[in-house]
């Protein structure tokens, strides 16, 4: 069970700047069923504005993405792939030798690493535009199938897949059976398992899918 310790963390509980009390315009939906959440990310020249969050959550989960809204304000977007949950944790501490919070769980630490993972691989589907899925044909799981496949292979194909497997062989369409991709792709090493796992968080960012399934045939 998390125990706040700090002074600090526990004002921020109190009056949090990134925890809402109601949804806000713009956040989309924590694709995870186990936590549910939603987040808005705002940015200007590559750098966030800001960063927020609503949900159902529990005291750890609340001031770890409070510690991770307040470290990444003003930061460049890129800076997601370096942020850690000690860095959230020393951040919230009164003094650097007192730790602010005590008891995380395993749960909360992959949940805050599944967290800053969906959300670099969103800001890298929207920032860099390079595939956008035509919404005025309507939503993904209603197309024929014809036409899904169409989209998933421009998705596939597009300049932030390449870019996410540029020293590794493109991941290639097999087949597409409702909601379930399944993507021909390197899937041995712990890198080709990161890797398939932004290609699933990019895809339903992309799609606004949020049961999208990739399955990986290598």
């Amino acid at each position: 069970m998390v125990e706040v310790k700090s002074v600090r963390a526990k004002k921020l509980l109190e009056t949090p700047s990134s925890i809402k009390n109601e949804m806000q315009s713009g956040m989309k939906r924590f694709p995870f069923d186990d936590v549910k959440v939603w987040a808005a990310l705002e940015w200007d020249q590559n750098n966030v504005k800001n960063l927020s969050f609503f949900g159902d959550l529990n005291t750890g989960e609340k001031i770890i993405l409070e510690a991770l809204g307040l470290l990444m304000k003003n930061k460049a977007i890129n800076y997601l792939d370096q942020i850690s949950l000690r860095e959230c944790e020393a951040f919230l501490r009164d003094r650097n030798s007192e730790a602010a919070i005590t008891g995380m769980s395993e749960a909360e630490e992959n949940f805050f690493k599944r967290m800053a993972r969906w959300l670099r691989s969103w800001s890298r589907s929207e920032v860099g535009q390079s595939y956008k899925f035509p919404s005025e044909k309507g939503p993904f799981k209603q197309l024929k199938l014809v036409d899904k496949i169409r989209e998933m292979k421009a998705f596939l194909a597009s300049a932030q897949i390449l870019t996410l497997y540029q020293n590794k062989a493109a991941p290639e369409l097999v087949d597409l059976e409702d909601l379930t991709v399944f993507v021909q792709v390197h899937y041995a090493t712990d890198s080709d398992k990161e890797a398939f796992h932004e290609l699933h968080l990019l895809g339903v960012a992309a799609f606004q899918e949020e049961n999208l399934n990739f399955i990986p045939e290598p």
